[in-house]
This record gives structure tokens, sequence and C-alpha cells, in this order.
């Protein structure tokens, strides 16, 4: 299922995964979904390593909320 969403977030399905794990959303967002990586909890220097960790493993786009 395709959809014009799909195409603004350059996302293969409509599926999203709102989650404060990174391994979560880089296996959604790797899948074609789209990965979010829920950021309230984290000190800002534990968001900058996650932000990092999603980087390296994370082909696909991703979000932050």
């Amino acid at each position: 299922m395709r959809t014009s969403l799909c195409d603004q977030l350059d996302i293969e399905f409509p599926i999203f995964a709102f989650t404060h794990c990174r391994d979560v959303v880089a296996a959604v967002s790797n899948a074609g979904g789209l990965g979010v990586l829920g950021a309230v909890g984290f000190t800002p220097e534990q968001l900058a390593t996650e932000l990092e960790w999603l980087d390296e493993h994370c082909h696909r786009p991703y979000g932050v909320d």
C-alpha cells in the first residue's frame, strides 16, 4: 500500500513505530516504515549518542519526537 504520505516521507509503507528503543526505530525504518525515537526522557548527551547510533545503523528516514 503506497500513499502520498509515503512519497512525502520517502518510505515504502505507511507504518509508523513510536518507541524509546533505537533498535526498533532502525528495524522499522530499514524495513520501509518510519521509526520514530521518543526522545523526551534522554539527556542531551544521551540523545546525541542515540542519534549517532541511528545514523550508523539506519539506512532510511527516521524521526525524533
